[in-house]
């Protein structure tokens, strides 16, 4: 079946041909900036899941916009997944004593936790909406980069700290 371009996108531009003219925004183009995205060999096949549905709402945002704001929203639950692995949390345990602990813990800066607050805001507004939230290509990206990056830090963090020490016995 053949889905409709979301009539929101219809008129974006992927680029320019050889020629100088426009060329349609298409999901290969969204797959390219989305490729980008770090993901760590040290993160679980769960979480790696979790991030990699969200890279997939974020190229099908051409058939349903607010796809951006799902996939930007699943990011999110893949970073707070990411902390609970790593802090070996229980599901009781709040989203902001999680990211603060992680602080604690040396897994990440001070600019790195006060981003996932933000984060951490965005998805409470997430949980209790007021309408339906849509995103711009330009809001979605760089949130969904971050939570890409974020859970590879976390993830290699978890591995750095459980690699053997050299030269100890």
């Amino acid at each position: 079946m053949d889905y409709p371009i979301d009539k929101r996108v219809q008129h974006m531009i992927g680029g320019l041909d050889a020629t100088g003219h426009p060329v349609p925004l298409q999901r290969q183009h969204l797959m390219a900036t989305a490729s980008g995205w770090p993901v760590s060999a040290s993160t679980p096949d769960d979480i790696a899941q979790q991030l990699r549905v969200a890279r997939d709402l974020y190229t099908h945002c051409l058939l349903v916009w607010e796809f951006n704001a799902v996939g930007v929203a699943w990011s999110l639950m893949a970073v707070e997944s990411a902390l609970r692995w790593a802090l070996i949390a229980r599901e009781s345990v709040p989203f902001k004593r999680l990211i603060n602990d992680g602080l604690s813990e040396g897994m990440y800066d001070d600019r790195t936790a006060e981003q996932l607050h933000v984060g951490r805001e965005l998805r409470n507004e997430f949980s209790h909406p007021k309408n339906q939230p849509a995103f711009s290509l330009g809001m979605a990206a760089p949130m969904l980069e971050t939570s890409h990056r974020v859970v590879a830090v976390i993830c290699d963090a978890v591995e750095a700290r459980s690699a053997p020490v050299e030269g100890a016995t």
